[in-house]
Parts: structure tokens; sequence; C-alpha cells
């Protein structure tokens, strides 16, 4: 009874990254997303240079890096690392005198990536599968979390521990890997955290009651996408073998997602997390909302499916039908802001020719699609960082203030946009912005998502349907082990 009463509440903060995310291997290539390199000396930016060329960084242009390697090298820092880093813990430091609660965070690299080695492209980071898969992650927490708890008490040695709470983040694939571990909480059991949570372990007291004194707090999610690979391959429907990532009512103190308003990739389905929590849709793509994209980037993309038309011999592409309904469709474009500082044209190129020694056909074939070239910001992604950590604050949870991290301050002309969201989202899920904050967005800050360039042969990026992207129920999983 006597330790009861002097126990403390451990709260944990789990950060799942997603898929392709990593911050072991973005830290590596930090000085590869710097947009000031030519204030190097001359010998500093030629190993920095040399250094990123290794790695895969490409068209430096005297100040940065227009290009980036497809991997977990190439990314920025996520919002799920934005936010670990705001988070509180103990591990290293002893609690205040007198405080009743202690933090530790533990964090999850993305799906399908591992520190300093190659990503795992087709199992983790193609199917979900594999040791750095989603269901792999939870299970690798419970083990992350005791070297951090074996910090905390010798930290911390004298210190008894009577409730825990957990606060889980998560994004993509991280963010149903969060949903998975919030299954195994659920269990009566506790699921694969059962070992770590009972009486007498670490300096848990010893009337700790897993069942009775484990509570979930707050559960932060970017963008759920889990696109679990079955037998079939398909990554694209709403079966995900073995990850339940259903949030019943009640799961947690509170569930909010953060839902992509733009995206629209085929591969790249949302998994909901109404009806029963609160989800907010703000404009971007994927990780427009999830972070992870660079300070700067060269797009250079098809916009539209290829399409094949005919052309007399004695016309000119130009004349045609499929090229004047081209032309209608970029002004289309032009005019919602997308290329901003770049261009949307119109690209064609003839198929094969007659065979040698047959007569030449009346009318020759080409291909025509859209081809958008511009450079694009990563900085919206902050927007989203913001709303998770005021509605984190606001139910409870501890984040430190983004004025200490000058490094995540948001462009001026962003400034009015955030705040306009954030004051919309104190009183609601609907978020509206005006038609020049929207065409501001479509050319500076939105990536293209979804287009038609294949990648390894396969049109992994290209949209669904009518470009409107699949969103599936939350749902209890069939088939998931009780």
């Amino acid at each position: 009874e006597e330790e009861e009463l002097e126990g403390i509440t451990l709260r944990l903060g789990l950060f799942f990254d997603g898929t392709g995310n990593n911050m072991a291997n973005v830290a590596t290539t930090a000085q590869c997303r710097l947009e000031d390199l030519a204030l190097f000396s001359e010998s500093e930016l030629a190993s920095i240079i040399e250094h990123c060329k290794g790695y895969g960084f490409g068209e430096f242009d005297g100040d940065a890096f227009n290009t980036a390697p497809d991997n977990s090298y190439g990314n920025a820092p996520s919002n799920v690392v934005h936010l670990r880093e705001l988070y509180p813990d103990h591990s290293t430091e002893g609690i205040p005198v007198g405080a009743d609660t202690g933090y530790l965070k533990v964090y999850l690299e993305g799906i399908g990536t591992t520190n300093d080695k190659a990503d795992s492209v087709f199992f983790g980071q193609g199917l979900g599968l594999g040791k750095t898969g989603v269901v792999a992650r939870v299970e690798q927490a419970p083990g992350l979390i005791k070297e951090q708890w074996d910090l905390f008490q010798k930290a911390n040695p004298s210190t008894y521990i009577r409730k825990i709470e957990f606060d889980i983040f998560g994004f993509s694939r991280g963010a149903a890997a969060a949903r998975h571990c919030v299954n195994e909480l659920l269990k009566p059991d506790r699921g694969v955290f059962n070992d770590l949570l009972r009486a007498g372990r670490f300096t848990l007291v010893t009337t700790f009651d897993p069942a009775a004194d484990v509570t979930l707090n707050f559960i932060g999610l970017f963008d759920t996408v889990a696109a679990i690979g079955g037998i079939d391959l398909n990554v694209a429907d709403d079966h995900n073998p073995g990850v339940n990532l259903y949030l019943p009512p009640g799961c947690a103190r509170q569930v909010i997602q953060l839902q992509a308003r733009d995206e629209c990739r085929k591969n790249f389905a949302l998994n909901s997390v109404q009806k029963g929590h609160r989800q907010i849709c703000l404009p971007g793509v994927h990780s427009d909302i999830g972070g992870g994209y660079l300070p700067r980037a060269r797009e250079r993309l098809w916009l539209t499916q290829p399409k094949r038309f005919s052309v007399e011999r004695s016309w000119t592409v130009e004349s045609t039908g499929a090229w004047k309904r081209a032309q209608a469709e970029v002004q289309t474009l032009h005019a919602s802001g997308l290329a901003g500082d770049g261009k949307i044209g119109i690209k064609t190129w003839p198929l094969e020719l007659a065979p040698r020694g047959k007569l030449e056909p009346a009318y020759q074939e080409h291909m025509l699609t859209l081809e958008l070239e511009r450079t694009v910001r990563g900085e919206l992604s902050l927007i989203a960082l913001r709303v998770m950590r005021e509605l984190g604050v606001y139910h409870g949870v501890p984040f430190k203030s983004l004025e200490l991290r000058p490094d995540l301050a948001l462009p001026m002309e962003l400034q009015p946009i955030a705040a306009r969201i954030l004051d919309q989202v104190q009183g609601g899920n609907e978020i509206s912005l005006d038609p020049d904050e929207e065409r501001l967005l479509r050319s500076r800050y939105i990536h293209q998502s979804a287009h038609w360039i294949p990648s390894m042969g396969i049109l992994i990026s290209k949209p669904a349907e009518k470009n409107q992207r699949n969103v599936y129920d939350n749902l209890p999983q069939k088939g998931y082990p009780q």
C-alpha cells in the first residue's frame, strides 16, 4: 500500500514512423538537404558534394541538390520524428522533485527501413511485410521500451510506478502499426506487452494490475495507409492480413487522424477512423501531412495516362482534336495554380513506323500525355505538425513549444493559412480556404504524388479511378486472431 501511494504514473510515447522514413538515415544525409551550401568553404563543399552523391543526391546547382534518392536516405524527417523530439523524456535525467508523472519516448523505425542499412524495397516498403513490416514493428516495441525503461530506472532508481499511460503516434504504415499496437494493448492480457506489464517488473509496484492500471491516452495518426500485400500482392484493397486496424469507440481517451485531402493514388487508400473518432481533412497529399518531403524538390511527371491517337500524314500533331483537348486541359490546370513557376506541356511521340518493305499507312499513330515540370516546397507538412501538436496539448500531451524550434518555423506566406486552419480545427473538422490560398498551396506546396511515370516497370503511383481516393471504413478486421 505504501508503494502504491508513492508510485508515479509513467507515460510512454510510442512513435511509429512511416514507410520509407527513418530518423537515423535522414540524419546521415542532413547536409544534403541544405539550401545554402554555397556558404561552406570550397573544401567543405567538395566533401559534402562527394558524401551526398554517394547516397544518390544529384543536380547540384551551387546552393542545393535538386534530386534525391528514392529511399530512406533521401527523405527529410517526418512529423513523427518532430513530435518525438517535442515529447518529454526522463530516461537520462531525474524527474522533477514532487512530480507525479514521468515520461519515456520510444521511436520505431519506418516500415521497410533499418538504421544505417539498405531499405527492404519489396517485402517491407512494397508489401508492409517481413522483419521491417507493420506487425514486426509492433512486436519490436516491447524490447525497445525495455531498453528505455532500463535507462529510466538508472536515472530514477527510487521511483516506483503505479500506473502506465500510452500516447501513440504513427504515419502511413506507421499509423497502421500504431493501430495494431493499440489492439495488442486492448487484449485482456495486453498482447505482446504481457511480459513487460507485470507487477514487480522494473519498478512497477507489487499491486500493479495490467488490466486496470494501463490507460491509452492520445492516439495521433497521420493519414493511415496500411496497404498490406496478401497472396495476390494487392496493396490497394481493404484486405490487410494479420493487421488489426479497427479502433473501437472508447479505445483511448482521444483518437485523431489527419487525412490528406489531395491524395488520390490507387495504392494509397486511406484507412479511416470514422465513425467513432475524429478525422480532420487537411490540404495536401500523403507526405504533405505526415512529412518527409525535402525542403525543395523538382518534379518531372506525367499528369495523364498516355493515350494513343491517329494523325493523318498530311496533318501536324498540333492540328488534331487530341492536341486541342490537351490544350484545354492544360489551361484548366494552370488556372488551378498547379504549375506555379514551372510549366505544364503537351508531350507526344510517334509509335513505330510501318515495317520495312511495306507501304506506309495513311495515318501515323502517336502517344500523348501532359507533362509537369516545376519546383515544389516541403514546408506544408509543418501545418499538420502544428495541428497535431495543438490537439495533443489540448488533450493532455505535454509537447514542448515549437517556438524553441526555429528550424520548424513556417514560411511567412504559410503563416496566415496555418492560423486559419488551426482556428477552424478548434471548432470542427471542416477546413476551408479562400481561392487565393488554394492557388498558392497548389502552385508551391502541394506535391503531385499521383502520376503516370513507371517505377521499376510498374505504375506504383498511378491515380485511383476518376482521381478519387479509395477510403476504407473503420471496421473490425476479419480473421484477426484474438
